[in-house]
């Protein structure tokens, strides 16, 4: 997690923090905690995905950061 949060608290452009389901490290709940620092954010959690989601489905992981490209995430 970041260690001061001022910083990313200060950011105000929209940010996707995306974790894998399954992934050891860094765990999901630290993406989740880590989402939560920044004024806009989304945290999004891919089913069934490791620390590589990309790759454990793509499909999925396109449409998920399409949609938060577009606004519609």
């Amino acid at each position: 997690m970041v260690d001061d949060v001022e910083e990313p608290a200060r950011f105000t452009a929209p940010v996707l923090v995306l974790a894998g389901e399954l992934d050891g490290g860094p765990r999901p709940e630290l993406a989740r905690r880590t989402a939560e620092i920044f004024p806009d954010a989304e945290y999004a959690l891919q089913p069934g995905a490791g620390h590589c989601p990309w790759l454990d489905d793509a499909d999925w992981f396109v449409r998920r950061v399409v949609a938060f490209l577009d606004g519609s995430g």
